[in-house]
């Protein structure tokens, strides 16, 4: 019970890591904030919960740089202090440089790096009160050459340079500033947009993966267990730094 007494904020917190982030984080006592779009996703998250009271869902738009203003007000207005934000939300869309514009440039930027960048300013004296620490979600992707994927990369390679920025920015807060690039997971962000999603979802669940020196793909609840960690007091003496949870995948 880590975070007996804790609050955490956590983007994204509807689906995917996310949702395994918030069902760990109350598992382990702390009460959640889940800031999303979708409320229908977080009721069905929080409907499988055996603390139904421990989570409470918070409106953002994170395109919307005056929405998240608006979300670090209202939790201002609910709590006194934060012991924790998970950046985590973020988007994804292929395209190769030659085909890319600005439908594929501006979205990505404002959702997976700017949007991250904003909450820890709109959410900064809560933080300060906690103290709390912020883990940011980055990707394998910031750190391995691919097509197709250059904008998607580029925002998680900045995410990694405004995590040590912050770092170094919050240190005298008592706030440590942490990164995790999870490798390729089982998320609703690779199986939802399937023909057959739950057939798509048991295929990558099954899947022999060379790619990577552990064989398959991540879990969910392997990435928050990493993230949790990083929030924790176990990881007092760790900031500025990004944890590969990607079963060797970068390394390979």
């Amino acid at each position: 019970m880590r975070f007996q007494g804790k609050t955490i904020l956590v983007t994204g917190g509807a689906m995917g890591i996310g949702a395994a982030t918030a069902r760990r984080l109350v598992a382990e006592g702390a009460s959640v904030i889940v800031a999303d779009c979708n409320e229908e996703a977080f009721n069905a998250m929080a409907a499988g919960l055996p603390d139904r009271g421990k989570v409470s869902f918070q409106f953002v738009d994170l395109a919307d740089p005056s929405s998240i203003e608006q979300m670090g007000q209202a939790v201002a207005g609910q709590v006194s202090c934060l012991h924790g934000l998970v950046n985590n939300a973020g988007i994804a869309s292929r395209s190769f440089i030659k085909d890319t514009g600005d439908e594929d440039w501006s979205p990505q930027m404002d959702i997976n790096l700017r949007a991250p960048a904003l909450c820890a300013k709109a959410l900064l004296g809560l933080l300060q009160a906690g103290p709390g620490h912020i883990v940011n979600v980055s990707s394998e992707g910031a750190f391995r050459p691919r097509q197709a994927h250059w904008v998607y990369d580029a925002t998680k390679v900045g995410l990694c340079a405004l995590t040590r920025t912050m770092a170094c920015e919050f240190a005298a807060d008592g706030i440590r500033v942490n990164t995790v690039a999870p490798g390729w997971a089982v998320t609703e962000m690779h199986f939802s947009q399937a023909d057959d999603p739950a057939a798509r979802k048991a295929e990558l669940e099954a899947l022999d993966y060379d790619g990577a020196i552990i064989r398959r793909l991540g879990r969910p609840e392997e990435i928050a267990a990493a993230i949790v960690f990083l929030l924790s007091g176990d990881a007092s003496y760790i900031t500025a730094t990004t944890l590969h949870v990607d079963g060797g995948r970068v390394a390979h």
